[in-house]
C-alpha cells in the first residue's frame, strides 16, 4: 500500500518477493516512495529487474 505520510528516508529494497512487517502489511508512503524510486534512478542496484519496496 502505497500512501500519503511523511518522508523519512528509511525503507527496505526486495526483489520478486513482497515485503511485509511484523503485521504482515506491505506499505510505504508515498513520500519515501519517491525518494526510493529517484535513489534507484541515480544508482541503479535493479537493471532490467523488479524490485519492491517498503518499511
Amino acid at each position: 500500500m502505497i500512501q500519503p505520510g511523511t518522508k523519512t528516508g528509511n525503507y527496505r529494497l526486495g526483489n520478486d518477493q513482497l515485503l511485509l512487517d511484523a503485521n504482515g502489511e506491505s506499505k510505504i508512503s508515498a513520500e519515501d516512495y519517491a525518494v526510493a524510486v529517484v535513489d534507484e534512478i541515480e544508482k541503479p542496484k535493479h537493471e532490467r529487474c523488479h524490485f519492491t519496496v517498503a518499511y
